[in-house]
């Protein structure tokens, strides 16, 4: 029998019986590590293209994967039967007569999830055994040697399984007493990875606990003073409460991953965890068993299903909820659909940040059109002459991928405005006037609608209408003209999508007092759907404050008699000079992003923006592979592919620990059919127990846990998937 053993947790290597196999060269092995990612799943020659050259494959990109299975089969000699031709492309088999296939990624996953085992069956000494010899596997950089478009994406998420294993293994240690014995590899690992709060924490507990106070405490000020520096952001409260204990000195840390204490009236299909009951000695020379176990039980519930992302305690509270008395209680979820309404594909929406035609590599629903350069300036540089190039790449590209688009009109081009109308925020030599004849506005739709009718799907009349960057003539206008554009669209178009101009400032009395300004001079009565800048207070706040934002636009909206589809098309205008958020708040916001649309209640959101850089928060740079961030929605689409919407809600009333949000949705026939949630908190943690049914909790990044009615999970920033039936 053969023996073939393939390494990706370092240099991309093989060895047969033992002995290294030359592989080739950069792509050749990218293209094997391709296929070992994917094991035993059948890989379409289209997405190894994508995989391997991304948006700029050469011509004979096919030609050239065949090439390269062939001669990665011949390096591998007898041993490359395991790569079967499979329609539409080629399978990696790990199981095959005659050979034993040992892939150290699969043994470095499988190993973990023992670990997870043991620490949940409360054997944390088994499961520290298991995570070192996991982590023993690691031999380098992940990946290194192949050169692909791919290959930093992966590398990223494989090191990112590696360092969470990291923290769970010394979690444990410390649980267990070892702090001593952990220090120096703490210290390593914070000098390495300065801006991970988790290993932070953990080495100023290991510190503490060994006496080294003073070093604790400088171990958070250094680290405060980097954060600060770097992303403008305090430490989690978490941190700041472990500096806070620290620095009193009266007694000993809670455990690094609190568990909420279980409320007097347990709620009907979730319980929170209760906390451990012993007295703790105080001081960082405390030792004891009781210490041990209490952290022990804290750290192994968060090890059980550990659903990601920070471990500050505590839950969120909106600003205006926080300030506002009590009011009454009221059993069962935020709203409800009988029967459960479909969430269409084109929910997921972003916009597109550049001009070239391409689209996002990763999966979305929808494309919107404004930084594109397909503005009405740009469109109609001259009165008489429209330059399509732009729009005309941008409907192409959409076209390709089968997205519906959203075109967004306005702004003014100068020789259509009057002679001092101001400038725009642009640089195309547009002005935020209105035309000062409407008869040029009136040509310019006609124009762009008649070119694209039955292409262009939905049209946004104006962008940002209340905001001096990029409307300053007033209301009646604009109402006016949003009358004008939605007759043309309807009578060139009639099954197009009329979207009124969309207003900003929203969280401010003023902004919308503009908007209900808009709505009663009758801005509404045209259009098939209403335009907002959907966003927390600041554009990089946590998305759950955009469902208070959503109430308050709601109220505008209904004290003047509109109900209308809703559409988030963008942020607050302030965006480009918004500091860039952590990491581990990217991920999570990205998809937290479109929870909270679906939590409002709205019809399609539009992440802002898909392509460039300089935002605090990046999907993808046109030509560059996909970010984690953009990795996660692509997940998230694929948990709801099909699905139907029943109900949101949060916290007690919705039976759920304080703090965990929470969708819940029917799974079309086709997928199986049957139930399943989305859940996540804001901030922090909380543990819960699964109600009956639960079977699997899917993770964003790939993981799925076997799981039963009864057991203990964590609930964190980063959404889970739970599965019932």
């Amino acid at each position: 029998m053969l023996d073939v053993g393939f390494s990706l947790l370092g240099p991309v290597e093989v060895r047969r019986d033992g002995r290294p196999v030359p592989l080739g060269g950069g792509r050749q092995r990218a293209l094997l590590a391709a296929l070992l990612l994917n094991a035993d799943l059948v890989v379409s020659v289209d997405r190894l293209v994508d995989e391997l050259w991304g948006d700029r494959p050469p011509a004979s990109a096919r030609a050239q994967v065949h090439t390269l299975v062939h001669r990665v089969r011949r390096s591998l000699g007898a041993a490359g039967a395991v790569i079967e031709t499979r329609p539409p492309g080629y399978v990696l088999r790990t199981g095959w007569a005659g050979i034993f296939v040992a892939l150290d990624v699969s043994e470095f996953t499988g190993r973990i999830e023992r670990a997870r085992d043991h620490a949940a069956q409360g054997r944390p000494d088994e499961a520290v055994a298991e995570f070192r010899a996991a982590l023993a596997l690691w031999r380098g950089q992940p990946l290194e040697g192949a050169s692909a478009v791919f290959v930093p994406r992966e590398a990223a998420r494989l090191d990112e399984l590696r360092l969470t294993a990291i923290e769970e293994c010394l979690g444990l240690e410390l649980a267990l007493g070892r702090h001593a014995a952990v220090v120096a590899e703490l210290a390593a690992l914070v000098d390495e990875h300065p801006l991970r709060e988790e290993l932070r924490a953990r080495l100023m507990l290991a510190l503490y606990r060994c006496g080294r106070r003073t070093e604790a405490l400088e171990v958070y000020r250094s680290g405060r003073a980097l954060l600060v520096e770097e992303t403008g952001l305090e430490p989690t409260a978490r941190l700041r409460e472990l500096h806070e204990v620290i620095l009193r000195g009266d007694r000993d840390p809670e455990p690094l991953i609190p568990v909420p204490e279980r409320p007097r009236a347990s709620p009907p299909t979730g319980t929170s965890v209760p906390a451990a009951s012993a007295a703790k000695p105080a001081g960082p020379a405390a030792t004891g068993s009781g210490r041990v176990r209490a952290i022990g039980v804290a750290v192994v519930m968060a090890l059980m299903v550990c659903a990601g992302g920070s471990a500050a305690a505590g839950g969120f509270t909106t600003g205006v909820s926080a300030q506002a008395p009590p009011v009454q209680f009221v059993p069962g979820p935020a709203w409800r659909e009988s029967p459960p309404k479909p969430v269409p594909a084109a929910f997921f929406g972003t916009t597109i940040g550049t001009k070239s035609g391409a689209m996002p590599g990763f999966r979305i629903g929808a494309a919107r059109f404004w930084d594109s350069r397909t503005r009405w300036a740009n469109v109609q540089p001259e009165p008489g002459r429209f330059d399509w190039s732009n729009l005309d790449r941008m409907v192409a590209g959409a076209e390709r991928e089968h997205l519906p688009m959203l075109y967004t009109m306005g702004i003014t081009p100068s020789w259509a405005a009057a002679p001092d109308a101001p400038r725009s925020a642009y640089d195309d030599g547009s002005r935020t006037a209105p035309p000062r004849d409407l008869s040029d506005w009136d040509k310019y739709v006609h124009a762009v609608v008649s070119r694209y009718k039955g292409r262009i799907g939905a049209y946004e009349i104006w962008d940002f209408a209340n905001t001096p960057e990029h409307y300053t003539g007033d209301l009646a206008t604009l109402v006016e003209m949003t009358h004008r554009a939605a007759a043309i669209i309807k009578e060139e178009d009639p099954r197009a999508t009329v979207v009124c101009p969309s207003f900003g400032k929203l969280w401010t009395s003023q902004g919308r007092r503009s908007l209900a300004t808009f709505a009663t001079l009758g801005g509404y009565r045209s259009c098939d759907a209403a335009a907002v800048k959907l966003h927390p207070r600041r554009n990089i706040g946590r998305p759950e404050e955009m469902t208070e934002l959503a109430v308050l636009i709601y109220n505008t909206l209904h004290n003047a008699g509109v109900h209308l589809p809703m559409y988030a098309t963008g942020p607050g205008h302030s965006v480009p000079t918004d500091k860039p958020l952590r990491e581990r708040d990217a991920n999570n916001y990205a998809v937290r992003f479109y929870l909270a649309g679906l939590y409002a209640r709205y019809t399609r959101m539009y992440f802002y923006s898909w392509g460039v850089q300089g935002l605090p928060l990046v999907l993808q740079v046109e030509g560059s592979a996909p970010t984690r961030a953009a990795l996660f929605i692509d997940r998230l689409q694929d948990w709801l592919d099909g699905a139907s919407v029943r109900s949101c809600g949060q916290g007690r009333a919705n039976g759920l620990p304080d703090g965990v949000w929470q969708c819940r949705f029917t799974l079309p026939r086709v997928r199986g059919g049957g139930e399943v949630a989305v859940r996540w908190t804001a901030e922090g943690a909380a543990a819960m127990s699964l109600e009956r049914g639960a079977r699997r909790v899917d993770h964003l990044d790939g993981r799925s846990v076997p799981v039963r009615a009864g057991r203990p999970v964590v609930i964190g920033e980063r959404p889970v998937l739970i599965r019932f039936g």
